[in-house]
């Protein structure tokens, strides 16, 4: 028999009948997939069968799947369902099958499977509905250095999430050291995203210098200098989000601008999932229960087109796009969950669910590393459950803190009671100048010395912020226009005199000097023309010749670019 002859007769006559119901994984060996319809039962999601031919059929059974069944079946629906149509296989070898084969899964399929209801859930395996390890998303994100997707200039955005009544208001006022944010015990008391700026903090070159530079926006209490980011407080989450509890989508949403994510999270118990008091709460379940709304807003989405998909396996790395992430992001993610981008035509088509939640979940890792904001961390009950949390995510990035004490500090501080550096190990009250302080605000600070500073080594509201900054590892130039002077580039235009390292560009990982040439240009318009010649000071304060091309690090980032006269167009 010749059975490459048998085999293309079937399939052609099968992509006559199915038509656009008929999706062509591959030739060698043969395999395809056809969609079920005319069912009598309504469910979740489209059903396939997938059917690979073996070099002898139709004398040998063909392969038989059912990809990413779980959105539709139970696991023993599909192990059902599959011996089904393995015995009926193995009754009609020697004839072509295939038709047959579709047929009795939609008539299993209406006999076995209850339709879905209002009233009635979906019957899912739950345990393959949900990633596998909350853990994986927490772990360190992979470094994206692919300078062909990522350099250039970094407006970085901290995004806070949470439960209401967690204290994002809170720690959102004390990094932005002003009160900007309502605070109240009851859900969503932030109903639209809060922005505003606050400040984190880098080593700073003038460190090895006789003096302090004249840094844009100052130094730390360390010496280390200050810059802008911008801080969104994101309305607070419940679980249920993704099936639009509480504001749904929309919150999940707000984070699409947000580089990296601070979840506040109350660590004393005191609150339950919704924000409502209690005793005795067990917060590691809302870092589960927030990251798996996390995921699930990305994978529903997925699956909601997942029909076009399979059609159009490339398509899925254009629905990663929209969740504003570069190619380079999203190729990483489909590195790390060990998927061959360029097989996917291929592939895609006979995934198992487990495949698509794995690519999630790097995903996630990779584009909203997060940073676990234990807050009132100060009170006595939290103490078990800062243990619990780190036990139970051993490679997630933990700040145990106190937002409120280091609002209360600031409030102080600005009116005159005490001596106090945001982000400060201590602070000082033996002042003539200072005004005196009451019983109760003495014991107050009390406590805060001995519950928050002396314990935790500050409030850590400024290192949280650090934290999750470096999670992305972003980089840092210094452009100067005198390389032994490190005078700042010229900012009359603005209104401003130079300084000594005035100036600091956050960049993204794998920015070259051609890339911080057309930002001093044309973003920031420090200066003119096109690129002649750049020059660096490395850290034992030699000078010497940097490439266009070089990319920016820690040996090189003060630089100096000197630039044609003509209008540059680079």
């Amino acid at each position: 028999m010749d059975y490459q002859s048998e085999q293309n007769d079937e399939k052609g006559a099968l992509q006559a009948i199915f038509e656009e119901d008929f999706t062509d994984l591959a030739t060698t060996p043969c395999s395809f997939m056809l969609k079920l319809k005319d069912l009598e039962v309504q469910l979740s999601g489209p059903l396939y069968v997938k059917i690979t031919y073996k070099e002898r059929y139709p004398d040998e059974a063909p392969d038989i799947d059912i990809p990413l069944r779980s959105q539709v079946l139970t696991t023993q629906q599909h192990a059902d369902l599959l011996s089904h149509l393995k015995t009926i296989a193995e009754e009609s070898i020697g004839m072509a099958m295939v038709f047959t084969l579709v047929e009795a899964a939609r008539d299993w399929i209406n006999q076995n499977v209850c339709p879905n209801t209002p009233d009635e859930e979906t019957p899912q395996d739950q345990t393959e509905e949900e990633p596998t390890d909350i853990s994986d998303m927490l772990s360190s994100p992979v470094e994206v250095t692919d300078s062909r997707n990522t350099g250039g200039r970094w407006n970085f955005v901290i995004g806070l999430v949470g439960k209401p009544s967690a204290g994002k208001s809170t720690f959102f006022n004390a990094a932005l050291a002003q009160n900007q944010a309502k605070t109240a015990a009851h859900p969503f008391t932030t109903i639209e995203p809060n922005f505003g700026t606050a400040y984190f903090s880098v080593p700073c070159p003038c460190a090895k210098m006789d003096r302090r530079c004249e840094a844009a926006y100052g130094h730390n209490y360390k010496g280390e200098r200050l810059l802008p980011v911008l801080l969104k407080d994101v309305a607070g989450l419940v679980p249920g989000a993704a099936d639009g509890k509480g504001r749904g989508n929309r919150f999940l949403n707000d984070l699409l601008d947000a580089d990296v994510l601070i979840h506040i999270i109350d660590a004393s118990g005191q609150t339950d999932e919704n924000g409502e008091e209690t005793i005795g709460y067990d917060p590691t379940k809302d870092v589960r229960w927030l990251n798996i709304e996390i995921h699930r807003w990305i994978y529903d989405n997925i699956m909601n087109k997942w029909e076009a998909i399979v059609k159009r396996p490339l398509k899925l790395l254009d629905m990663f796009t929209g969740y504003h992430a570069s190619r380079s992001v999203i190729q990483a993610a489909f590195t790390a969950a060990g998927i061959d981008t360029r097989k996917l035509v291929e592939t895609l088509p006979g995934w198992d669910v487990g495949v698509l939640h794995k690519l999630v979940t790097e995903f996630i890792r990779i584009r909203f590393p997060m940073v676990l904001g234990l807050n009132k961390s100060d009170l006595p009950e939290a103490e078990n459950n800062i243990q619990r949390i780190e036990e139970a995510y051993p490679n997630a990035a933990v700040m145990s803190m106190s937002a409120l004490s280091e609002c209360k500090l600031q409030e102080l501080q600005r009116d005159g009671f005490l001596h106090y550096c945001y982000g400060e190990p201590s602070f000082m009250t033996d002042d003539e100048f200072l005004r005196p302080l009451s019983s109760t605000t003495t014991v107050e600070l009390d406590r805060i010395q001995n519950n928050v500073l002396s314990k935790f080594g500050s409030t850590n509201v400024h290192n949280a912020l650090n934290r999750a900054v470096f999670l992305k590892s972003p980089i840092f130039a210094f452009p100067v226009k005198d390389l032994d002077t490190l005078m700042s580039l010229d900012h009359r235009q603005k209104g401003e005199a130079p300084g000594v390292l005035k100036d600091c560009m956050v960049l993204r990982p794998g920015t070259t000097v051609g890339h911080l040439h057309t930002v001093l240009v044309h973003a920031l318009e420090l200066l003119k023309g096109s690129f002649v010649r750049a020059e660096a000071r490395e850290i034992n304060g030699d000078k010497r010749v940097v490439r266009k091309d070089e990319v920016i690090g820690p040996s090189n980032n003060v630089i100096k670019i000197m630039t044609s006269p003509k209008s540059s167009h680079s």
